[in-house]
């Protein structure tokens, strides 16, 4: 009971953060308005965000052995609660902003922490289960935050999308404090300063290069180049300071690990398709197909319904199958779902999208259960929420790059397309202010879209099956693939490769 209630805390909470990730996102043309604030401003909301996930995870695991779980989930929670109500009651967008840094900065560690609370009360024949229980909240969160963003500021305001989390968060709060357990390490590592500061200013500055690149017209923008400028030379710096010194930020045995560092660059090559087909398909909807918000987010539901029928069936049989033979069956859906949307036409129907969106759900869920599986396996339980914190980092840079590299690729193409278009159509032939020149021009930026989402899906298609050849490179211990040929006791603490 005490297993099922933990579950079932740490779900709601990483579901929480999940879905605010994308939550705000439909509300910011309502709040600019209501808080009086420009465009700019109203983009630090996410941007803010974004910043302060990147900070927290480094410094989890330091946070994590100094607190002990139980303390450091705790405070998470109770912070992240804290901070949706300061957004919720901002009176200016100075004060959302630090509001959502804060929200960031909480919200970011609760993947890691809860990944590492159910490694702790799950046998690891069973550890497949609770992975596919978490990446439920991990992947339909972002698929439904757009969806409930929409909703809740349609029908309440957009105050609403921050006051919403209150009641589930003290929810999952109550079921930690009864459930969990974790106390501090007796002599924790020590921090690692420089390499913190090092690294957190690399991922600072590369994630505003990246979320403001377009805006700013990228490498035309003198801030662009500073900031990628700053990012290299502090990445550089922090791993030259982490391959001389005694006491790095991340332990040696994490990056001596074969799985766990395939399994970060697998994370990267998820997160790219993951958000970056979040980001194409509702604009394709609203922009080529004309759906509201609303409409948009209902016909996404199908790509969380599918991930979610697929965790459902790995949590019940992923300890009889190989996670390897697992990963290349959702490699393959996950492609082929993709690759379908780059033949899409304009007016594609909500049915065959909808089959195609089940597929690419299905392919997801049989992806990140077995990547977390392969990386986990053979790492020893003290290293848990340090893995979980870059596993998640990972996930989260190949997002954020892949998200800025499709807007960039959508703007260029669809520049090309129109003008490329325009001239096979010899619009220049027509009346300037004739109905036929004004119609003819709305179906060449209709059909340059088309084409401009249609390339960007052929590229997505492309990161999946990288996968193929990474997984295979991974080496699964006997307890791996025969879980019920030996007690659980014997297999938790095998030794890192």
């Amino acid at each position: 009971m005490q297993r099922l209630l933990l579950t079932a805390s740490t779900m709601l909470a990483v579901l929480l953060y999940a879905i605010d990730t994308t939550v705000a996102n439909v509300a910011l043309p309502v709040l600019q308005g209501s808080l009086s604030a420009t465009r700019e401003q109203a983009s630090w909301v996410l941007t803010s965000y974004l910043i302060a996930s990147a900070v927290a995870l480094p410094a989890l695991a330091a946070l994590e052995a100094r607190l002990g779980l139980r303390r450091a989930f705790m405070l998470a929670i109770g912070g992240f609660g804290v901070a949706s109500i300061g957004c919720g009651l901002a009176p200016n967008i100075e004060t959302l902003v630090a509001a959502r840094f804060v929200q960031g900065l909480c919200g970011a560690v609760l993947i890691p922490l809860g990944q590492t609370a159910l490694q702790n009360v799950y046998p690891r024949e069973l550890l497949a289960r609770a992975f596919a229980i978490l990446g439920v909240g991990v992947m339909v969160g972002p698929v439904a935050g757009p969806w409930v963003g929409g909703w809740l500021t349609e029908n309440f305001g957009w105050r609403s999308v921050f006051f919403v989390n209150v009641p589930f968060l003290l929810i999952a709060l109550g079921g930690m404090w009864a459930t969990l357990r974790g106390e501090a390490a007796v002599s924790p590592r020590p921090f690692d300063r420089l390499g913190f500061v090092l690294l957190a200013l690399c991922l600072v500055t590369l994630q505003l290069a990246v979320d403001r690149g377009e805006q700013l017209d990228w490498f035309d923008s003198a801030e662009i180049v500073i900031e990628v400028f700053v990012a290299s030379v502090a990445g550089y710096m922090f791993i030259a300071h982490a391959s001389t010194t005694h006491n790095a930020l991340f332990s040696g045995q994490l990056l001596r690990n074969r799985n766990f560092m395939i399994g970060l660059l697998m994370a990267v090559c998820v997160g790219w398709p993951f958000m970056g087909a979040m980001v194409l398909l509702p604009q394709f909807l609203q922009e080529v197909q004309g759906y509201n918000v609303m409409g948009a987010g209902v016909l996404m539901a199908p790509r969380g319904l599918g991930l979610m029928v697929a965790m459902a069936v790995l949590g019940r049989y992923a300890g009889m199958l190989d996670p390897r033979r697992v990963l290349s069956v959702g490699a393959l859906l996950s492609a082929t779902g993709l690759l379908s949307f780059s033949s899409a036409p304009a007016d594609a129907p909500a049915a065959w999208l909808t089959l195609w969106l089940v597929v690419q759900g299905v392919g997801l869920g049989l992806i990140f259960v077995p990547i977390n599986t392969v990386s986990f396996v053979t790492l020893a339980p003290a290293l848990r929420t340090e893995g979980a914190a870059l596993m998640t980092l990972a996930r989260n840079i190949g997002g954020s790059l892949g998200v800025a590299l499709i807007v960039r690729g959508i703007s260029q193409d669809v520049t090309a397309n129109a003008q490329r278009l325009a001239s096979i159509a010899q619009v220049s032939d027509l009346e300037p202010q004739s109905n036929a020149f004004v119609w003819l021009l709305g179906e060449i930026h209709r059909e340059a879209l088309v084409i401009a989402y249609s390339n960007q899906y052929v590229l997505l298609t492309i990161m999946p099956l990288l996968l193929l050849p990474l997984v295979w490179l991974t080496v699964l211990p006997p307890s791996a693939s025969h879980a019920s040929d030996r007690p659980a006791e014997q297999t938790r603490d095998l030794p890192p490769h």
